[in-house]
């Protein structure tokens, strides 16, 4: 059950050109990570050059084709846009039932944003991500001094807490815990390594937005909050109204992504710049959210 709903999807001859429809110049490219696995995507310059650049990271069960929504509205900000997919997924090398819920996806991620600074020229890297996306890039960012502003959308506080939420009701504690001890042998991997809530502190003085659904029943609003408590200043948490722990990705991030777009350009900014308002006037018409935190003026 957890192998087939963390496996890599199917990625045919027509997801090779899905980034056709975008309508804008991109490139095949690949970049290999720390430990030698070779990663793919498709990268898409900015009209500019010496501009920022923007990664995103797919969550479970997603490759490259899930940030596609994002790259005309990040492409007229200015930003270089990277899709990729981790590895075992799309067209990357590596086992295509070996995610490891952000362990080494955030190493995936360590090598994208290297690759946009040291082959691209970006001169700055924003990453934005969903779900175990978000856990790889806070994971990442902590340690990885090339990220500069992190979006993190649905994150987890740890894999532990993640399966610990979405035990199934009648299921007993000692069967699910040897499941999971099971998926992390399989996939060499260990809870321990997947601990956002550790090292997200970390990020700081760089800045960080958390988005978390009302409704999301994967992960608690509780979890949320006390990821966010362990983050430094500077740092936001929207809580969106209504959406569900999928639908952050598919409303919350797509439906606000002009304020995102003003966040990730505040992020940029020589610090102490930022002016993201303190009384929640911003409009964030799709959906209504509450502002816990806003950056400091």
């Amino acid at each position: 059950m957890e192998m087939a709903s963390t496996a890599a999807p199917y990625f045919g001859k027509s997801a090779d050109r899905a980034a056709d429809a975008i309508g804008l110049p991109y490139k095949n490219i690949s970049f290999l990570t720390s430990d030698g696995i070779t990663l793919r995507g498709w990268f898409f310059p900015a009209a500019s050059a010496n501009s920022p650049a923007i990664l995103y990271a797919p969550a479970t069960a997603k490759d490259q084709r899930s940030g596609l929504s994002l790259v005309m509205p990040l492409h007229k900000a200015g930003f270089g846009v990277l899709l990729f997919s981790y590895r075992g997924h799309g067209r990357s090398d590596g086992n295509p039932i070996g995610f490891s819920y952000g362990a080494r996806e955030s190493l995936d991620v360590d090598a994208a944003a290297s690759y946009l600074r040291d082959v691209q020229g970006a001169t700055a890297v924003g990453a934005i991500g969903h779900s175990a996306g978000a856990v790889a890039i806070i994971l990442s960012a902590a340690r990885n001094p090339k990220i500069d502003v992190v979006v993190a959308a649905s994150p987890f506080t740890s894999v532990e807490q993640i399966w610990t939420t979405n035990k199934p009701t009648l299921m007993p504690t000692s069967i699910y815990d040897l499941m999971m001890r099971t998926s992390e042998v399989r996939k060499d991997f260990t809870r321990n390594q997947v601990r956002p809530v550790d090292v997200i502190d970390r990020i700081s003085p760089r800045p960080i937005l958390i988005l978390h659904g009302m409704k999301d029943q994967r992960i608690t609003e509780e979890q949320v909050k006390q990821l966010f408590a362990r983050a430094a200043e500077p740092k936001q948490l929207w809580l969106l109204d209504g959406l569900s722990h999928a639908q952050v990705r598919s409303i919350g991030i797509d439906g606000n992504i002009q304020e995102i777009i003003s966040f990730l350009e505040q992020g940029f900014s020589p610090r102490g710049s930022f002016s993201l308002q303190k009384d929640n006037s911003i409009p964030f018409p799709q959906p209504k959210f509450q502002s816990v935190a806003e950056f400091p003026s």
